[in-house]
């Protein structure tokens, strides 16, 4: 199937043959909205020249690709972020910590780590913080970039940081939050394609989550994947995976050192 050829050589992505049902479902909007009443039609416009220039590539993609996220989803990764590489980052002197939310959705996980970044830089001055956050779509990160969200979304947040960090909206029957200015401008999203070429130089990171992502991958490109963010991260940073996610066997380069968090292995420490 075209689909499946198409998500695995440009994306990395291996659809099951239970997806398939769902990628058909996505893509019947996409027809309507294109004035195509059949896939074969669709697909040959969508990957075309014409259909790349005029956004539809995108828009496919955008249909196609998983975006289910939370504010503090998976707490206890945060939890070891802030008690744990925190600390460890600033005993050695360090200043200016960065991470990436690789894979970033529609950005309440770069807005977590903002948070948690933040209220740990109130109390350890001169410790700051650079946040880059990218994903495939570029629906999601548009949306991350408006910080926009549906009240409820942020039912789990400290109640402190709700107050500290959300405005909140005045009309009652919109039911909307956004994050502040502050937390906003700490972060630099981007649209960026996990298989291809990385804009960072290597050993720059000290975390990178990239979480509840890797699952989406066929095993060779999963294992590139990781390969590539491995050599972003500074000898004793941290990688963080989904709680599904076991990376171990794909590096020598890391150890697991807490649920689904591995340190890269510093070698000149012996």
């Amino acid at each position: 199937m075209r689909i499946q050829n198409f998500m695995l050589d440009n994306l990395g992505v291996k659809l099951s043959p239970i997806k398939i049902v769902m990628v058909n479902s996505r893509l019947i909007k996409r027809l309507k909205a294109s004035g195509i009443y059949n896939f074969t039609d669709y697909l040959n416009y969508a990957l075309s020249p014409e259909g790349k220039r005029s956004g539809e590539l995108q828009c496919m993609i955008d249909e196609l690709t998983t975006h289910k996220t939370e504010f503090f989803r998976e707490p206890e990764h945060f939890d070891f972020l802030q008690k744990t590489v925190l600390p460890e980052f600033t005993a050695r002197g360090e200043r200016n910590f960065k991470i990436w939310s690789a894979g970033c959705s529609s950005g309440e996980e770069a807005y977590t780590m903002a948070m948690v970044l933040n209220e740990y830089k109130i109390q350890n001055m001169p410790f700051d913080y650079t946040i880059y956050a990218s994903d495939v779509s570029n629906a999601v990160v548009v949306k991350a970039v408006r910080a926009i969200y549906k009240e409820e979304t942020a039912k789990d947040v400290d109640k402190n940081l709700l107050k500290k960090y959300f405005l909140i909206s005045k009309d009652d029957a919109e039911r909307k939050v956004r994050i502040s200015k502050d937390l906003r401008d700490k972060i630099n999203f981007s649209l960026l394609n996990l298989v291809d070429e990385y804009p960072f130089q290597n050993e720059s990171f000290d975390v990178i989550f990239c979480r509840n992502t890797l699952i989406y991958f066929e095993d060779s490109s999963k294992r590139q994947v990781v390969e590539k963010l491995i050599k972003k991260i500074k000898p004793g940073g941290y990688l963080y995976v989904g709680l599904s996610e076991t990376i171990t066997q794909y590096s020598s380069s890391i150890k697991q050192v807490s649920p689904s968090v591995y340190k890269k292995i510093d070698r000149s420490n012996g």
